[in-house]
């Protein structure tokens, strides 16, 4: 007699004849064959990401300021010239900036790479106008050779000197380079804003129109 269990007991039994039957034939050792392979292979790449895993988590790591794209000596760093960087800590970087902010609105006091890891020694603070000083914009002349922003400069030219039979004379002698040369769109000319007490200005803006002026880097001594 049939009964109930019988009849639900029988498909499975039925199932397992069918796989083992399956198994059997050569196709179904075939594709046993390379479903083990597979399982191998998933088994085996799982292994290797989880070793590269375990080997990243154990590498510490640093965060230092890398110059973004080349910085010219004398330039304000801006916050579009550097970008944090993760590095792998070693002692030879410990000393780098850590922070962008210690680097934008510096002074670069070198040029500096692409790609360069920032030090201390690299930026320095930027200019600040000196007490009764003023700043103008100064067309040095053609073949003048550009001063970094910070250097303290004396101004010269050969017009508007007190004595006639003087050829050269001075204009300030406490200048400081503000910023680099730009392009001033009114006249097409490259002016380089230079701080200088307000008498030294007026002089320097009476004059410059007339006749080149020059930069002279350094201060004359007392």
């Amino acid at each position: 007699m049939v009964t109930l269990f019988h009849m639900h007991a029988r498909p499975p039994r039925e199932q397992n004849g069918a796989r083992a039957w399956f198994a059997r034939t050569p196709h179904g050792r075939l594709m046993q064959r390379r479903a083990r392979r597979l399982l191998a292979a998933v088994c085996a790449a799982l292994g290797v990401i989880c070793a590269l895993e375990c080997v990243l988590s154990a590498v510490a790591t640093q965060p230092v300021v890398v110059a973004e794209r080349g910085i010219a000596r004398g330039t304000i760093i801006t916050a579009a010239d550097v970008r944090l960087e993760q590095v792998p800590d070693h002692a030879a970087l410990r000393g780098a900036l850590h922070a962008t902010s210690d680097a934008v609105d510096a002074l670069a006091q070198v040029d500096v790479g692409a790609g360069d890891v920032l030090l201390p020694s690299m930026v320095g603070t930027r200019p600040t106008v000196p007490e009764g000083h003023t700043v103008i914009d100064v067309r040095l002349g053609d073949q003048q050779e550009p001063f970094p922003t910070g250097t303290s400069i004396q101004l010269a030219s050969v017009v508007g000197c007190d004595e006639p039979e003087t050829t050269l004379c001075t204009l300030s002698t406490q200048a400081v380079v503000m910023a680099a040369a730009h392009l001033d769109d009114a006249t097409g000319m490259h002016v380089t804003p230079v701080a200088m007490p307000a008498d030294d200005a007026v002089r320097v803006l009476a004059v410059q129109n007339e006749g080149p002026i020059i930069a002279v880097q350094g201060r004359p001594q007392p």
